[in-house]
Parts: structure tokens; sequence; C-alpha cells
């Protein structure tokens, strides 16, 4: 059984994240039924590293998500985007990937399914304040 959150939870995943470029959401289908893989091929281009971190994160993305469906809100920002810069700079991130929630940074790494599922519950239960 999926706990229940008291409140919706803004997740933010701040690093490098592949640029990928699609055709139209009904090419994209005619494609996927053929048995092209448009994504491959961009993905590919970029340093191992770079796409181990990427299935990493949607791994752990699509667990927490499987479980507690939309009451978790992810963004994934790019740390060369401008969003990513203005974020960088007003979260201090040294080094990425990084991890926000609610607006605090939690994590200076890309943290595992239990350890980022357990702050989410702890951080869910503690009453935000509004200025």
């Amino acid at each position: 059984m999926s706990p229940t959150l008291r409140r919706p939870v803004r997740v933010e995943f701040v690093g490098i994240m592949p640029t990928l470029f699609a055709h139209c959401e009904h090419c994209m289908e005619v494609m996927h039924g053929t048995g092209l893989m448009p994504y491959s091929e961009q993905l590919e281009e970029y340093p191992e590293d770079v796409k181990k971190q990427y299935f990493e994160l949607s791994e752990v993305a699509q667990k927490i998500r499987d479980e507690f469906g939309g009451a978790v809100f992810f963004d994934a920002i790019d740390s060369a985007s401008p969003q990513g810069v203005w974020m960088t700079l007003r979260h201090r991130i040294l080094r990425t990937p990084c991890v926000l929630i609610e607006g605090k940074k939690v994590f200076d790494r890309l943290p595992g399914y239990e350890e980022l599922r357990q702050k989410i519950l702890e951080l869910a239960d503690t009453p935000t304040i509004r200025h």
C-alpha cells in the first residue's frame, strides 16, 4: 500500500540534462510503431557519465511516481539553462546533480530511491510557512 502525502511535494533535479529533439507527437507515435528509436541516437552522443545520470534519474523518478502518483511533482532543470544558472546561484549549488525538495537543497548528488522516498515523506509531513 502506498503512503498518502498530506500535501503535494515538488522535487527539482538540477544537473546536466540531455537535450533531445523530437518530432510532433503523432510523428513520434508512427516512428515508435515502426521500431525507430529517435532519442537513442541523440543520447548516444553524450558522455557516459551524463547518460548514466540521466538513466538513474529517470529510474528513481519513475519509481517515486509509481508510488506517489500525482502527489509528487518533478522538474528536471538543466544546469546550463538560464533557470539552472539562476538556481545554482540562488541555492549555492557547487556540484551537480543536486536535488531540491520544496525549494530546499537536500542532496548534493543523485540519491537512490529509498533515500529520496524517505526525504519526501519526512518533508511532506513538515508544515510549510508562507511569507
